[in-house]
């Protein structure tokens, strides 16, 4: 099956074992059409909003879809104004670090990175190749966190209370200088990223005429046949900061 930007960002998640976690409120009787949900990062496409009467007789919730939802901050807007007054069940699942977008962006970040030099095919690429995508996913969403992270600062309180901040900074930043090393070691194999190592053919050129000198097919010492002359196409231009090189065609030499 064919592999897409959905899979290294679900391969990306299962590395950093932030999976989705479940939770349910009752906000009894509404005073307000704004609720702000117990967690932020919510999954839209869980969540399940129920609205019931209290005065009703039975009091059945009903479906509602009639709400807004800010995912990120965890805030839901109900946009009918019947609702005030009655009672609301929400429930659905939330993300501890990082939303289904977090991810898909950073995976784009990485496999442009891997696609910037090689003509790569997300579809054609081998688990182990995948592998290291998921892996720079993860390295690029853990440097975005520690960012996040470091604008926090430590608390203390005149009645010796201390709320260190900076430590969930540290232990995320000792994280990433571990997947980062993995990461940048198994690129290095697989030769993949901006750091990989590109050949190319060589041509020398002759210092009485100028021109390029000629290339022949390789061949064994004793071979009587005619040697074949070689014609590889002449770099036209660059691309991404390397000449264009293409293909080789193989032709009978004649005198």
């Amino acid at each position: 099956m064919a592999l897409t930007m959905d899979d290294i960002s679900n391969g990306a998640r299962e590395m950093l074992r932030d999976f989705p976690l479940f939770f349910e409120i009752d906000t009894g009787p509404l005073n307000t059409l704004s609720v702000r949900l117990p967690h932020p990062l919510i999954s839209d496409t869980s969540l399940s909003v129920y609205m019931a009467d209290s005065s009703a007789t039975p009091n059945l919730p009903v479906i509602t879809t009639k709400w807004q939802l800010d995912a990120r901050n965890g805030i839901l807007k109900i946009t009918d104004a019947t609702a005030l007054g009655k009672q609301l069940i929400i429930n659905g699942y939330h993300w501890t670090w990082f939303m289904d977008s977090d991810l898909a962006f950073h995976a784009g970040q990485v496999w442009g990175e891997m696609s910037y030099y090689d003509d790569m095919r997300l579809a054609g690429l081998q688990p182990a190749e995948a592998e290291v995508v998921m892996m720079g996913t993860v390295v690029h969403a853990l440097w975005s966190l520690s960012i996040e992270l470091a604008l926090d600062i430590d608390v203390y309180t005149p009645e010796g209370m201390n709320i260190p901040a900076r430590q969930r900074y540290s232990q995320v930043l000792q994280m990433l200088g571990q997947w980062e090393a993995e990461y940048q070691a198994k690129a290095s194999m697989m030769n993949m990223g901006l750091g990989g190592l590109s050949q190319f053919q060589l041509r020398r050129v002759a210092y009485m005429t100028g021109r390029y000198v000629p290339v022949y097919v390789s061949r064994e010492f004793d071979d009587p046949r005619p040697p074949e002359r070689v014609y590889p196409e002449i770099p036209t231009g660059e691309v991404g900061g390397q000449l264009v090189q293409g293909g080789w065609s193989v032709q009978e030499w004649s005198p």
